[in-house]
């Protein structure tokens, strides 16, 4: 008699397989649901960066160039990047939101007031400081963003390679200073 009361305790293992695969259904419903959602998010990081940084350096009379910031940086020279691009992304941080040790460390800003003309807690996020070079500006899939003057059409332009980290592809997001807008590359043939 005794073995006929037997206390049904737990679940079967037919049932913890039946509630796994229902929430791994789940998991992936979700992950389809949520991926495109957060490929947009950084796209929109990306645009807002270019939108903030673009103007503060397209918008000079004088365009920034290398050999001036080179000038400009004084003995802070030494820690600017060979590399053109990256050169150009730690320029556009000195221009625009030099930290307060760049600020005093610098020939152009010197027996200046700290006053950048954006923070840098505002683009913190943004910023990379490596190998003791000065900091320079990544985009929300930490490519670096570059700018570059056109002669031909005499103005500046400030590039993040996209999400592809390819540079010179139809998904690079480009700001452009004709307009103050952000186009990929495909939009601006």
């Amino acid at each position: 008699m005794n073995s006929m009361r037997l206390n049904k305790r737990g679940f079967t293992l037919i049932e913890l397989l039946i509630v796994v695969g229902i929430i791994s259904i789940l998991i992936v419903v979700l992950a389809v649901a949520v991926l495109p959602a957060l490929k947009k998010s950084e796209e929109s990081a990306t645009r807002t960066l270019l939108q903030q940084i673009g103007p503060v350096i397209t918008g000079e009379k004088n365009p920034p160039t290398i050999k001036k910031f080179k000038k400009d940086a004084g003995q802070l020279s030494g820690r600017i990047a060979s590399d053109e691009r990256l050169a150009s992304s730690q320029m556009m941080l000195f221009y625009a939101a030099p930290t307060r040790s760049v600020w005093e460390g610098s020939n152009l800003y010197k027996d200046q007031n700290y006053a950048p003309l954006l923070q840098p807690e505002e683009l913190a996020k943004f910023t990379r400081e490596e190998g003791g070079r000065l900091p320079h500006l990544v985009d929300a899939w930490e490519n670096t963003i570059w700018y570059k003057f056109d002669n031909n059409v005499k103005l500046g332009f400030v590039y993040s390679a996209g999400p592809d980290g390819l540079p010179n592809t139809p998904d690079d997001l480009i700001f452009d200073s004709r307009n103050n807008s952000v186009k990929t590359r495909e939009e601006m043939k």
